[in-house]
């Protein structure tokens, strides 16, 4: 070994705490890196072979029934590749316990080997193409499967064009439109068992529907190249005649808009979070390095009188930092694999990605260390510098002391006067360590700020449940179909229901000069109602007689506001399509938007009807919940019951990874806080032993000395803390905005930035917890102090 290697690893083990430091920031840096990266790319993996092999369509297209002769006409169309008609269609699910549940009947013809959106069955076996008339077996999606405990040989019951329809479960399967299963854009929050993927013979499904050779869905391959958008108008205009309800491309279809969102966080995070803790040990590091050759100059001296080059010199104190990011990619690498492992299992539990969503990304591994090392190098070089100017002859002196002035507070002398020598010591120290002061406030402020992040998700959460669960309802109940207003009267004299109002749900496409959303217009009764309403200030918004209270988020999208008057088309897959003009009243704000509200008369008049309604919201009595569930389960005509209640406990459930998300947050933000007050803290204590001994020597207590030592610190770091706290809320909202949109399913939803004072509290609490232990442990060197010899040291 050398004797300047040996030179570095004495000064490792001299510095091993300032060392161990900076490497667990380096760590920390290195561990979201890789676990985020290394679960974005299984993923991505896993989705894209999944996407291929199954064959997975680029576009979708719904009409009320066409016959499946169109399926030829449209793959005859230059640029499609191919094209498969099916049928889709929700339909109620009567449970074995009378329990009411809504499933997404899709069919697949067979053999599907080289149909579009091919099933991938994960248990059982695939359903059989059985004559018609015979029973009919399913396929169902592992959550709802798992939720509702049905195995293969277990019959469930449908109700489908007004009878119940038997079949026999065979197993479970996923697709690749079925990823994330949702019944829509506003049903984020899983309900496994209340809604599921149903997926049958195709020639079933039409026995089952009566659309004996028709189809109501139509996919499509499109080739490499083509224009999507000239090529949807074209196969749009076919359908046209057939009744065309919705089309969209595969970016915009719910399950792959949801599992692309989420990794788009994942990489936003992989790059921002790893940016800031690599960026402070940088920051740690040049100032450690700087203060390292100031202090050892004679010894560089000497290096140089023996014939070491400048070069050999550079590189023995870069060393220092690139060491430091050797070991923090080591340890960051072995983390991020086991955090990134427990993260794939949790994703695991919410996709159904048949590839395991597991394994290393040795790229990730690999810009991991590179990038470790690129910054630790960085670092070392412009912090040591410093030792090209040092001439041998030059360096045998003491270096000469800085001209310092009076700082700015001085000339306060109504304030200066009232201060304590030890206060006016430590504010000396930090305004004339300007960059050292500044580099340990920027840490700290990072520090706050990422708690402030990580405990603002539980504030979010508690709004958001106290919005989404605000309504006053117990049940919404949803018909199969459409049905006269006056058929609400034998639901509201059920036994225990106490109030009963009508709803009409209405799927809308919305036009505003040449921009156009989806939306679900709901009409309900003008006046006080179980539906809550509120403007985006909070302001509490009565719905209009005319007019439409449109969502904030499709008033973004369409660029429009109260005055405007946009153009309705019907979505219904019964009856024609309707076109309306309807004027903005007003624009309404919940977390889950995606739903603009009108009067139940203006409803009708869209659909160009009477009396009409789709559903109710239902108040019940506490002790009789029950009993008018099941009474409701007994009514064939009902579709779904939604209750309140149990969309609250399936939500808190999912919970748990929140929290576990929070640990880890608030976990790092400390150690990062710690390691910057800890470096400030002992760069200070060994710049100023000669200072401090003299102190003692004439008399100062052990405590008095610790004490200016802790002033110092309290005027950097509680800078940091005070504004790490707005910081934080700027991240939060940040974060927010990047989800909202990474993609087209959050961009519906109305994320509200809520931080709570209790947050603001922990936050600056955390702070100053970890400005404390750091202090404490820096200092105790001031007790064992040779005051004889460290008075005697010349620098």
């Amino acid at each position: 070994m050398s004797i300047l290697s040996k030179k570095l690893w004495r000064t490792v083990k001299t510095t091993r705490g300032q060392f161990l430091a900076v490497t667990a920031v380096v760590m920390l840096g290195i561990t979201i890196y890789i676990s985020m990266s290394t679960v974005s790319y299984n993923m991505l993996r896993s989705r894209d072979t999944f996407y291929r092999e199954y064959n997975f369509a680029d576009y979708y297209f719904h009409v009320i029934k066409a016959p499946e002769g169109v399926i030829r006409q449209i793959e005859s169309v230059p640029g499609v590749t191919q094209a498969t008609g099916r049928i889709q269609k929700d339909v109620p699910v009567i449970g074995n316990n009378g329990e009411r549940a809504t499933a997404r009947l899709t069919s697949y013809p067979l053999p599907m080997n080289t149909e579009l959106n091919s099933l991938r069955v994960l248990s059982g076996r695939l359903f059989e193409k059985y004559p018609a008339g015979s029973e009919a077996e399913v396929l169902l999606d592992p959550q709802y499967a798992a939720a509702t405990r049905l195995s293969p040989g277990d019959t469930v019951k449908i109700v489908a064009e007004g009878r119940q329809v038997p079949l026999t479960v065979v197993g479970t399967a996923t697709a690749p439109e079925f990823i994330y299963p949702m019944k829509d854009a506003a049903s984020i929050i899983p309900e496994y068992g209340s809604f599921g993927i149903f997926m049958v013979p195709h020639n079933q499904a039409q026995e089952i529907l009566n659309l004996s050779g028709q189809v109501n869905q139509v996919v499509i391959k499109i080739a490499p190249g083509a224009d999507e958008k000239v090529l949807a108008d074209r196969v749009e205009s076919i359908l046209e005649p057939y009744g065309s309800l919705a089309s969209y491309p595969r970016r915009q279809q719910l399950s792959d808009a949801v599992l692309g969102g989420e990794m788009d966080q994942l990489k936003i995070m992989a790059r921002f979070l790893p940016s800031i803790f690599l960026g402070i040990a940088a920051l740690i590091e040049f100032v450690m390095l700087g203060r390292m050759v100031k202090t050892q100059r004679s010894q560089i001296g000497t290096m140089k009188a023996i014939g070491y080059n400048n070069p050999q010199i550079l590189w023995h104190y870069t060393s220092y930092a690139v060491l430091v990011g050797l070991l923090g990619a080591a340890l960051g690498s072995l983390a991020g694999v086991l955090l990134a492992s427990s993260l794939s299992k949790v994703y695991a539990m919410f996709f159904n990605l048949p590839e395991v969503i597991s394994g290393v990304s040795f790229q990730a591994l690999l810009y991991g260390f590179i990038l470790s090392i690129a910054v630790g190098a960085i670092a070392g070089l412009t912090a040591s510098r410093g030792v090209l100017a040092i001439q041998p002859a030059e360096s045998m002196r003491a270096e000469t002391p800085k001209a310092t002035g009076n700082i700015f507070m001085e000339s306060w002398s109504w304030f200066w006067h009232r201060l304590s020598a030890t206060w006016k010591m430590g504010l000396r120290t930090v305004f004339r360590n300007r960059f050292r002061t500044a580099v340990t406030m920027l840490g700290v402020t990072f520090a706050t700020g990422m708690m402030v992040v990580s405990f603002f998700y539980q504030d979010t959460v508690d709004v958001m449940i106290d919005e989404y669960f605000s309504q006053k309802y117990d049940y919404f109940v949803r018909f199969t179909e459409p049905v006269k207003e006056t058929e609400l009267l034998s639901i509201s004299r059920l036994e225990g229901v106490t109030k009963a109002e009508p709803v009409f749900e209405i799927p809308v496409k919305i036009y505003y000069e040449g921009r156009s959303q989806e939306e679900l217009l709901t009409g309900l009764r003008p006046g006080p109602g179980m539906q809550a309403l509120s403007s985006p200030d909070g302001n509490p918004l009565a719905l209009p007689d005319e007019g439409v209270l449109i969502s904030s988020s499709t008033a973004k999208k369409l660029q429009v506001g109260v005055g405007d008057e946009v153009e309705v088309e019907t979505l219904l897959p019964i009856g024609p399509t309707r076109f309306s003009k309807i004027k903005i009243m007003g624009v309404h704000e919940r977390f889950i938007g995606g739903t603009s509200y009108l009067s139940l008369q203006q409803a009708n008049r869209v659909m160009q009807e009477d009396q009409l309604i789709s559903g109710a919201m239902l108040k019940t009595d506490a002790g009789l919940a029950q009993l008018v569930k099941t009474n409701l389960n007994d009514m064939t005509g009902v579709s779904s019951i939604l209750s309140q209640q149990a969309v609250m406990e399936s939500f808190t459930e999912q919970l748990g990874f929140m929290y576990y998300f929070i640990f880890i947050m608030v976990a790092f933000a400390l150690v990062l806080g710690f390691a910057i007050v800890y470096n400030a803290s002992v760069i200070s204590f060994a710049e100023r032993k000669r200072e401090l001994a003299s102190l003692r020597v004439i008399g100062f207590t052990f405590q008095e000395v610790s004490g200016l030592l802790l002033k110092e610190n309290l005027l950097q770091t509680l800078l940091g803390v005070a504004f790490g706290l707005p910081f934080g809320r700027y991240l939060a909202g940040a974060y927010i905005n990047a989800m909202m949109t990474s993609s087209d399913v959050y961009s519906t939803y109305s994320f509200k930035i809520v931080i709570y004072p209790l947050t603001y509290t922990l936050s600056a609490f955390g702070g100053i917890l970890f400005i404390m232990a750091a202090y404490r442990l820096a200092v105790r060197g001031v007790k064992t102090l040779d005051l004889v010899e460290v008075l005697k040291t010349r620098d």
